[in-house]
């Protein structure tokens, strides 16, 4: 095994690695409050490309995940198109097990888009004191990649696919 680790070991390293990567400082994000037709409730993950928050549709009375592209206003054209290009490929994915996209829009010069709100945990929040059972683990396995195998055969390559980035249901 890579650096003469065992599975296990390998995978807890792949998690805080993750989990390191997520703690990034939020001085970027947008304080919460008000934010056009959203309420922003809480700041529910930070990542490389932007910042997700729970929000509360105020028009539609419903609560979505908001993603905002980080930088803002102050984002280059290449990082602003691949914000777009993540949210019009999403978009197009209609499956049971991926996360749907609603709107694509820009408040105050800030780039947004906003998805259904999963309650529940991740992945890497479900395995991070012990392993799951083997049925489990062999379960959400075979959900992902059907998923996954569904987003391929339209054309779509996730390019974060993490342990972080995967939203275990509450129900």
């Amino acid at each position: 095994a890579p650096l003469g680790l065992c599975p296990r070991c390998l995978m807890r390293e792949a998690l805080a690695a993750d989990e390191s990567n997520n703690s990034a400082d939020s001085a970027a994000a947008v304080p919460l409050g008000a934010f056009g037709d959203y309420d922003l409730l809480e700041e529910l993950g930070h990542g490389g490309m932007g910042v997700v928050y729970k929000a509360r549709q105020r028009s539609l009375h419903r609560v979505v995940a908001l993603k905002m592209l980080l930088g803002g206003q102050f984002a280059g054209k290449v990082a602003l198109g691949r914000f777009r290009a993540e949210a019009e490929l999403a978009a197009q994915l209609q499956h049971p097990n991926i996360v749907a996209i609603h709107e694509i829009g820009e408040q105050d010069g800030l780039p947004y888009f906003t998805m259904d709100f999963v309650p529940g945990r991740s992945l890497v929040d479900l395995v991070r004191d012990q392993p799951l059972p083997a049925r489990a683990a062999a379960a959400y396995l075979q959900t992902i990649a059907r998923a996954i195998h569904y987003a391929h055969e339209q054309g779509v390559l996730h390019r974060d696919l993490k342990p972080s980035n995967v939203l275990i249901d509450a129900f």
